[in-house]
């Protein structure tokens, strides 16, 4: 009995260590994989904040670079990944080239969203990626100039 449970350990043991090989050579490689989307800003001078009510900004600036030729869809998020508002569908975005949306503060539908931190996400058709950029989106209920 007691050499089964050691067979049994090193079988184990020996995936373990297959497996955490395995782990690090994938990391490696998407290590080098080049940077689809790069140069995100969000917002004006260098605020992410603002109001779709009031005297302040009525919408904010979102502005990235694609470092390939793809088509894509871009969406504005809630932290949980809910779609609220599509800022471009299935549109060319040519590379190196700089791509710059604006989101009012309101869904597809024409309703201010609630206060609150939303995201910009990228999906890249021929790459099959979905790419969530970093930085928020801080939208307030009354103006915050």
């Amino acid at each position: 009995m007691p050499r089964r449970k050691a067979d049994a350990a090193a079988v184990v043991f020996a995936l373990l260590v297959v497996a955490t090989v395995a782990a690090f050579a994938y990391a490696q490689r998407v290590k080098r994989d080049p940077l689809l989307v790069d140069r995100v800003e969000i917002g004006h001078k260098k605020s992410n904040v603002f109001t779709p009510k009031g005297q302040c900004d009525r919408r904010i600036k979102l502005k990235f670079r694609t470092t390939t030729s793809n088509d894509g869809t871009v969406e504005v998020i809630r932290p949980g990944g809910e779609i609220v508002s599509v800022l471009a569908k299935e549109e060319f975005l040519k590379r190196y080239s700089i791509h710059t949306y604006f989101w009012n503060g309101k869904n597809d539908d024409g309703v201010i969203q609630p206060a609150g931190r939303y995201r910009m996400r990228v999906l890249l058709e021929d790459e099959g990626r979905e790419l969530t950029l970093p930085g928020t989106i801080r939208l307030h209920d009354r103006g915050h100039c």
